[in-house]
């Protein structure tokens, strides 16, 4: 079971016990019939259970940020090899806590810009699209790239990013670059309660500039780089809606690992049909129990094990929960009738018109959820949607950025993921999802996947996309 354990060092300073692992590699899309790995052996139960031998008997000081020094014990860690593969486990214990501290981030931005006779002057800038960027995106992208290259001293790391610092350095920037310098150091000063290493001293703008420009990488066939989108879903983010931080490592033009934050996503999932702005409102009418977990999450998998997960906020819950991360699952609906499907919530890129066509034929009756950025993708792996169809009206091109990390928590969580031919997405040409076939479909399972395919192959040619 593809689960997160700690290092010697970072479960002591955190005071955490072991977490528990195992690990499985099932046939793509084949889910519910997977068997149970711990230490190389098979297991009837479904969690491995530390050993007493793997207690922490000392707390050696880090080296770099997150790393034990040569030679310290290792504690539990994250425990998927992907059949054999490399071992990805300081990869995934940092992205995670890297992603969490991002959502802390926007959390705070996002509550600054709803409150009441709040500005957004100094915080908000339209790109030359016309689509919104904020402090949030370029604080993000700052401290992910930061703590990325902290974490992994020894190796020249290498991001895809969807934003750049032409606007901050800007001489119409000043104030701009204010606010993101100031959320960055606000929020690496917290770095220790999330098992990573803040900086010696505040970063200057210069340095937020350097780390924001760092994120210049276009990707390609060979190699290996991290995918970020430092706010998926920021007209949503605006409005004080749904929005997703999606971080993914690529090796080789293979998605290896992804890990979603969702600080909005509701745990109940009829509150995905509407705005958040009306779960404040309940939340504070019929606040929940003290203590329960009632929205936002960091969700992640990693290729091959065959299971994905999600934990938490610390910015909710104070901690880092490795304790108790719940194994999230796709749906196991296959009747079109009692199926939901996602689509964009902005007509912009999409066509609702097309998708609500193919809806009809295949039989779905069930009003679709319209949810900004991949959330859609989260929604379906946490079994809460079966379906998340995208065609993009003629002259758009899809970023890898807006898909990589959504996709394998999709197919590790038991689901499918292809473009409109049916093929997998191409993750190897560039920033761009070249070679795109049509549209992008995500499903719960094979039956509904194919379905849409048909239905696709039957009505595209009178389609005005």
């Amino acid at each position: 079971m593809g689960t997160l354990r700690l290092t010697g060092w970072a479960a002591a300073q955190r005071g955490f016990p072991a977490a528990t692992a195992a690990a499985a590699a099932p046939e793509w899309g084949a889910r519910r019939s997977r068997r149970r790995w711990c230490h190389g052996a098979p297991l009837a139960r479904p969690r491995c259970a530390p050993s007493p031998a793997s207690a922490v008997a000392s707390s050696p000081a880090p080296g770099a940020a997150g790393q034990l020094r040569a030679g310290a014990e290792r504690e539990w860690l994250w425990d998927c090899r992907g059949g054999g593969a490399r071992d990805y486990a300081r990869e995934m214990e940092v992205a995670v806590r890297v992603v969490q501290m991002a959502c802390t981030l926007c959390q705070r931005v996002q509550d600054s810009l709803l409150r009441p006779g709040a500005g957004t002057g100094d915080r908000v800038h339209s790109k030359l699209d016309s689509s919104p960027v904020t402090v949030a995106d370029w604080g993000v992208q700052a401290i992910v790239s930061w703590l990325l290259s902290n974490s992994f001293p020894d190796e020249n790391i290498s991001i895809v990013a969807e934003e750049d610092d032409e606007t901050l350095s800007s001489s119409d920037g000043a104030a701009l670059l204010e606010s993101v310098v100031e959320a960055v150091n606000g929020c690496l000063v917290e770095a220790p309660k999330y098992g990573l290493r803040s900086p010696e001293k505040e970063l200057r703008a210069h340095d937020v500039i350097q780390a924001i420009r760092k994120c210049s990488s276009t990707g390609g066939p060979k190699g290996r780089f991290w995918v970020l989108d430092p706010v998926d879903g920021t007209l949503g983010f605006v409005r004080g809606d749904q929005y997703a931080i999606a971080l993914a490592l690529i090796e080789d033009g293979e998605v290896i690992l992804g890990v979603l934050g969702c600080p909005n996503y509701p745990m109940k999932k009829e509150w995905l049909n509407y705005h958040q702005k009306y779960y404040r409102l309940m939340s504070k009418v019929a606040p929940p129990p003290l203590g329960s977990w009632h929205k936002g999450c960091v969700m992640y998998a990693q290729k091959g094990c065959g299971q994905a997960w999600m934990q938490p906020l610390v910015h909710d819950f104070g901690k880092l929960d490795w304790r108790h991360p719940r194994e999230i699952q796709v749906s196991s609906i296959s009747d079109p009738i009692s199926a939901t499907f996602c689509e964009p919530v902005e007509k912009a890129n999409s066509s609702h018109s097309f998708t609500a066509g193919l809806a009809h034929s295949v039989g779905l009756r069930n009003q679709p959820l319209r949810v900004y950025s991949m959330v859609k993708y989260a929604a379906i792996a946490r079994g809460d949607a079966e379906i998340f169809m995208k065609f993009a009206r003629a002259g758009y091109k899809e970023k890898i950025w807006d898909h990589a990390a959504g996709v394998v928590i999709i197919q590790e969580a038991g689901g499918v993921v292809t473009d409109a031919g049916g093929r997998q997405l191409d993750f190897s040409r560039g920033v761009y999802l070249e070679g795109l076939d049509r549209g992008i479909i995500a499903c719960s399972g094979a039956l509904l996947h194919q379905r849409i395919l048909d239905a696709v192959d039957a009505s595209w040619n009178s389609s005005t996309l």
